[in-house]
């Protein structure tokens, strides 16, 4: 289950009046109230072999007991310098990892919680939203901790992005098709490592395909579209 700031039952997660009067001063904030300079930020949890986590922006739990491959929907924050703190779900004591992140006024965002259990760290991609309704993209995000640098291909065709290493994310590609089946390889080679059948693409849509899991060990590789 993901609890977020937008979910009334957040302030009885809290300890403590000043938690519960720090979360609704955030919302009656201007930024909160008005969306000016505010950015849409949402959480994927994609560290295979950890625990459930909890995730607090700037000081203020945000996101709860998100489990692994969980997304969770988005949620208005201040743009500028965001610290991004992981803890394992109930442990506020001592974060898994404590990083920073920045985002731009108008934006929308995913932070993936990406590595493993013993070694964690936020990956921050630029969501596109674009207006145009006749317009279909996709961007590849290479989020498998194990496998090596990847290529996604259309299956029996062109290599659409080469060379990704992991944690880092392709461009995005504006495709014509509606329907497309696809191959993940490693890097350079014909070894296809998972395949992606038959991915649905709507007019208007721009698809996130989220490579988690591991190359070598369950949980195995998997495409999560977003």
């Amino acid at each position: 289950m993901i609890c977020t700031i937008q979910d009334a039952r957040l302030a009885a997660y809290f300890e403590g009046r000043h938690h519960h009067r720090h979360v609704e001063s955030l919302m009656a904030s201007p930024v909160f109230a008005s969306g000016r300079g505010a950015v849409m930020l949402r959480l994927l949890h994609a560290a295979p072999h950890t625990e459930n986590i909890d995730v607090a922006v700037n000081g203020m739990m945000i996101f709860r007991n998100v489990s692994y491959r969980e997304l969770s929907s988005y949620v208005r924050l201040p743009g500028g310098s965001l610290q991004i703190a992981i803890f394992k779900t109930g442990s506020f004591r001592r974060p898994l990892f404590t990083a920073y992140v920045h985002v731009m006024p108008g934006g929308y965002y995913t932070i993936a919680a990406a590595g493993t259990a013993r070694q964690l760290f936020p990956v921050s991609v630029s969501d596109h939203k674009a207006a145009d309704p006749d317009i279909r993209s996709m961007r590849f995000v290479h989020l498998s901790p194990d496998a090596p640098a990847l290529d996604l291909a259309v299956r029996n065709g062109p290599v659409l992005f080469a060379d990704i290493p992991f944690a880092k994310a392709s461009r995005h590609v504006a495709l014509a098709s509606q329907k497309i089946d696809l191959d993940i390889r490693a890097a350079g080679t014909n070894t296809v490592l998972l395949n992606v059948p038959k991915l649905q693409l709507e007019a208007g849509r721009h698809v996130n395909l989220f490579c988690l899991g591991f190359a070598n060990g369950a949980p195995s590789l998997e495409v999560k579209e977003a």
